[in-house]
């Protein structure tokens, strides 16, 4: 079992059907333990070290936003190994699954709320994420879970207007924002709206199809969490390209694994050898 601040963060079985019933039921769950603080500081200590930098080249930049974090900061793959995460995604698409896009977005206090709303790092308004739902097939109407995605969130939310991720509840059944992308009008939606104004350190896992958005930070405090998702490894990454032998020096069996290790191209749909193995560890403890 992981321990880290002599905590456990394994989850147990029961934990996991629950959380695997209500992912499939809402579109959403949020983890039942917070990360541990020694990971919350050193993925903390990375994003200031990387948004001071980004501020430094860029005097105009305010809300950064950075896309495969993972290769930025060990902390980054740290929290890419977080056990919990692992689980689910194990749960969801079996032992044959990967690292499909990571990034982080540290948010300031936005003056202008309009400019706000056009800066993506600052806000995003409602949508799914791709692949987009009206071009990709669907089961029985329904677009399949082709990635899940995990939020970290960081620094406190449960202030008034910390720009809090928000989702609407059994959306990822529904056509993308059911074709209103013009005339959407949120208030519709109100009895499924779910704004996550949650501590620091909780953990949020949601299907890709599932409705979100985040409004501008209109506090004071500087809104940081990180974004990493997990697909099939018949999937290519979002936002990355395969690493070769030389970017993998070093790493962990696991590591290598989910950072997309060099194959044959066969064995991404087919496994070979520990290929169906090598993620065991976070398949359901034996009965």
């Amino acid at each position: 079992m992981t321990v880290l601040d002599n905590i456990p963060t394994r989850l147990t079985n029961t934990e996991r059907d629950q959380l695997h019933a209500q992912l499939e039921r809402d579109g959403f769950v949020v983890l039942p333990r917070k990360l541990p603080s020694d990971l919350m500081a050193a993925v903390l200590d990375a994003i200031d070290r990387i948004s001071a930098a980004e501020r430094q080249k860029d005097r105009r930049v305010q809300s950064v936003k950075v896309a495969n974090c993972v290769d930025l900061d060990r902390a980054f793959r740290r929290l890419m190994l977080y056990e919990p995460a692992l689980q689910l995604a194990y749960d969801a698409f079996g032992p044959m699954f990967h690292l499909n896009q990571s990034n982080f977005i540290s948010r300031v206090k936005e003056a202008d709320q309009d400019a706000a709303r056009k800066d993506f790092a600052a806000s995003i308004d409602w949508h799914a994420d791709g692949p987009r739902p009206g071009l990709f097939p669907r089961v029985d109407g329904v677009m399949g879970l082709h990635y899940l995605k995990f939020g970290y969130f960081l620094t406190d939310l449960t202030h008034v207007g910390g720009g809090a991720l928000q989702v609407i509840r059994g959306t990822h059944r529904h056509d993308e924002l059911d074709g209103k992308k013009r005339g959407f009008i949120v208030n519709d939606y109100a009895n499924d709206l779910v704004e996550f104004t949650v501590e620091a350190g909780s953990v949020v896992a949601f299907h890709q199809a599932l409705w979100h958005a985040a409004m501008p930070n209109q506090s004071d405090v500087e809104r940081k969490n990180v974004y990493i998702s997990y697909c099939p490894t018949w999937m290519r990454p979002l936002d990355r390209e395969f690493p070769t032998e030389a970017d993998l020096a070093g790493l962990s069996p696991e590591e290598r694994w989910l950072l997309g290790e060099p194959r044959p191209a066969l064995r991404w749909w087919l496994p070979q050898g520990d290929d169906a193995t090598r993620m065991n560890r976070f398949a359901p403890d034996p009965a």
